[in-house]
């Protein structure tokens, strides 16, 4: 089991508190320190507002993709969440890929979604 994004910065955290404890700094290297450890919370939190974001993302990627509502049990792990996120992405650019490239050609949003779905359906892989 892989270590989660708070556990990882977490360590990375009690690394600096270890660098700081054990050598006497000059200030300006403290104060590298104390941006870093700034950094480290700043990053946390956007974590959390990560996490709703992606599931919302990847519940309407999955509809889009295959034309059904998303049931997937809702996970706890950021990274497993963001790993989805962009392989459903890559479907979707891959299936854009195949949109016909008529200038002439102005599908309005729900044809390009009727148009995914039946390339999704109809794809024999």
């Amino acid at each position: 089991m892989r270590p989660t994004i708070h556990e990882q910065l977490s360590g990375v955290d009690r690394l600096l508190d270890l660098a700081d404890e054990s050598h006497s700094l000059p200030a300006e290297t403290s104060e590298l320190l104390s941006n870093a450890r700034r950094l480290i919370k700043r990053v946390a939190t956007s974590w959390d507002t990560a996490l709703p974001f992606l599931l919302d993302d990847n519940a309407r990627l999955t509809e889009l993709l295959t034309g059904t509502e998303a049931r997937e049990p809702v996970p706890t792990d950021i990274t497993a969440v963001a790993a989805r996120n962009e392989e459903l992405r890559g479907s979707l650019a891959q299936l854009i890929s195949t949109i016909p490239r008529d200038p002439e050609f102005r599908p309005r949003r729900a044809e390009i979604g009727q148009y995914l779905q039946w390339r999704v359906a109809t794809d024999p892989a």
